[in-house]
C-alpha cells in the first residue's frame, strides 16, 4: 500500500482558481481532464544562464536601473526589459530559483567571473569622476591608476586603469568631457 503524497505547497503569490469545484471545466479533452497539473515553473528557467545572473545582479548593484540594464547589457540571449524585470524579482523573492541561481554561480570558474565582471556598467558616479579627467594632453594609464587609488570606494573593484582609459575614451569621443562643449 502506497502513502498518500503531501499536498503541493502553493505560494501565496499564485491566485486561487477561478472556478471552484472537484474537476476540470467540462470542456476539456479527456486526455487532459486526466493529467494532473505541473506546478508553476517559470518557463524560461532554461534561458538564464549562471553568467547572465552574475551581470544582471552587478550590473543592478552599479546602476540601480533595470531599464539602463536592459539597455546597456549584452546577456547570452535577447531579453526583453520585463523579462529582466520577472528575473530580478525572482532571484530576490523566491527562495526556490535564487538557490538554485547562486549554486549555478558559485560553480562558474574563476575566469569566466572575471569575464563577467570586466563588462559591468558603469556607474553615474564613476563616470562623473571620468568626465572630470580633462581631454588634453593625453591622459596615461597613471593618472587613470591614480583615479582608482584616490576614489577606491566609487569604483567597481574590478575596475582597472585600462578599462577606466577605454571608457574615458568613449566619453571624449562622445564629447560628454567636462572640458568639451
Amino acid at each position: 500500500p502506497q502513502r498518500p503524497l503531501p499536498a503541493p505547497q502553493v505560494s501565496r503569490a499564485v491566485p486561487p482558481p477561478a472556478t471552484p469545484g472537484p474537476g476540470p471545466p467540462p470542456g476539456l479533452p479527456k486526455r487532459l481532464k486526466k493529467s494532473k497539473q505541473a506546478p508553476a515553473v517559470p518557463r524560461d528557467l532554461g534561458r538564464w544562464k549562471p553568467a547572465d545572473d552574475l551581470l544582471l545582479i552587478n550590473a543592478v548593484l552599479q546602476t540601480n536601473d533595470l531599464t539602463s540594464v536592459h539597455l546597456g547589457v549584452k546577456f547570452s540571449c535577447r531579453f526583453t526589459l520585463r523579462e529582466i524585470q520577472e528575473r530580478w524579482y525572482a532571484l530576490l523573492y523566491d527562495p526556490v530559483i535564487c538557490k538554485l541561481a547562486c549554486q549555478a554561480m558559485r560553480q562558474l570558474h574563476p575566469e569566466a567571473v572575471a569575464a563577467i565582471q570586466s563588462k559591468v556598467l558603469f556607474s553615474k558616479a564613476e563616470e562623473q569622476l571620468l568626465t572630470r579627467v580633462p581631454s588634453t594632453p593625453q591622459p596615461t594609464l597613471e593618472t587613470f591608476q591614480d583615479l582608482l587609488l584616490r576614489h577606491p570606494e566609487v569604483f567597481y573593484p574590478s575596475r582597472t586603469p585600462k578599462a577606466l582609459q577605454l571608457h574615458w575614451q568613449l566619453l571624449r569621443q562622445y564629447h560628454l568631457l567636462q572640458d568639451q562643449t
